[in-house]
């Protein structure tokens, strides 16, 4: 699965930090866990993470992270595109 971090869409998009997060929340109700999304935890994800923060594709305060599908992520642009 090839993912997309919130603060890759609101950097991709030249949007504030975490415009891609409420709208994702608004989504979330229609994707599954694991399907269209992934949580990682901060406990048991941490070197995921780690890795994702010193990569630049997440937020410094990022404590638990969401990665989307190609296909959320999709979505979730078009949702925000639609809103500009």
């Amino acid at each position: 699965m090839a993912d997309y971090s919130l603060r890759e869409i609101d950097t991709e998009l030249d949007l504030p930090k975490g415009s891609a997060f409420r709208a994702f929340k608004r989504r979330a109700g229609d994707w599954r866990e694991g399907i269209e999304f992934r949580r990682l935890d901060a406990t048991h994800d941490r070197e995921e993470i780690e890795a994702l923060r010193q990569a630049h594709r997440i937020y410094p305060s990022s404590i638990h992270v969401v990665l989307l599908n190609a296909t959320a992520a999709g979505q979730l642009r078009q949702d925000l595109m639609s809103k500009l």
